[in-house]
């Protein structure tokens, strides 16, 4: 993953995370995630349940060097890391291939590769709450989303699928893509010089080519490993 494109170094540099909480999901009783409803219930209603979490035997440990980040991921990725300056900040950065080679998942800190934002008709899929963050103290607390946006008004990449940490749930409906604001990615070091974990889809992966695409994808095997490599983040 290359670092993120210079006309947005200043802007992460500047930003700090301004975000506000909304449909954040419960935690149950033996501490797992219950996913949050969304506009798109009816439609992922359909879809395959998601499978119990892959049994630790087959998953392999993962530490950032920057920051004190730390995930489960799949024994059969690998993994290429590095980290690099971020104007006043370390960016490391953490790309997750199959045993094929195709990166399927991305996990930054204090960067990301988003620069651009189509219109975009939004569907969220699914978003809940990230256990494992709580200890890094972000205010409100990270949640992840996963959402499909179909591009409007012509133009754009297609229908492309995101998953997305952050302390607001990106809405549905018009939107801008991959949940970015208008005018660009409010992501950066936190209040008080805390640092931010982001996660990007492997550009093969993104492509989910529609709604029904992006909820086949997240109800597969492959989807139901990203997802729990995800919801296995730990801070501290």
């Amino acid at each position: 993953m290359e670092p993120i494109p210079a006309r947005t170094a200043a802007a992460l540099a500047a930003f700090g995370i301004v975000l506000a909480l909304s449909g954040c999901a419960a935690v149950s009783g033996d501490g797992s995630a219950s996913p949050t409803a969304t506009a798109a219930e009816t439609r992922t209603a359909a879809a395959t349940p998601s499978a119990p979490p892959t049994a630790t035997a087959d998953l392999s440990t993962f530490t950032f060097t920057t920051q004190k980040l730390s995930l489960r991921h799949p024994a059969g990725w690998t993994v290429e890391a590095k980290a690099f300056p971020r104007g006043p900040v370390t960016g490391e950065s953490a790309a997750f291939r199959d045993a094929a080679g195709k990166t399927v998942l991305t996990v930054m800190i204090n960067a990301t590769s988003y620069d651009v934002g189509w219109p975009v008709q939004r569907t969220v899929i699914e978003s809940g709450a990230l256990p494992g963050l709580a200890a890094g103290g972000w205010s409100p607390a990270l949640q992840y989303s996963f959402f499909a946006e179909e591009p409007v008004g012509g133009g754009g990449p297609g229908t492309l699928c995101t998953l997305k940490l952050s302390g607001e749930v990106p809405a549905n409906g018009p939107g801008t893509l991959r949940g970015l604001p208008p005018g660009g990615p409010v992501q950066g070091p936190g209040p008080g010089g805390s640092y931010l974990p982001v996660v990007e889809l492997g550009p093969e992966v993104e492509k989910c080519g529609s709604v029904d695409g992006a909820m086949t994808w997240w109800a597969s095997p492959e989807g139901r490993r990203v997802k729990a490599t995800v919801l296995s983040l730990t801070a501290g």
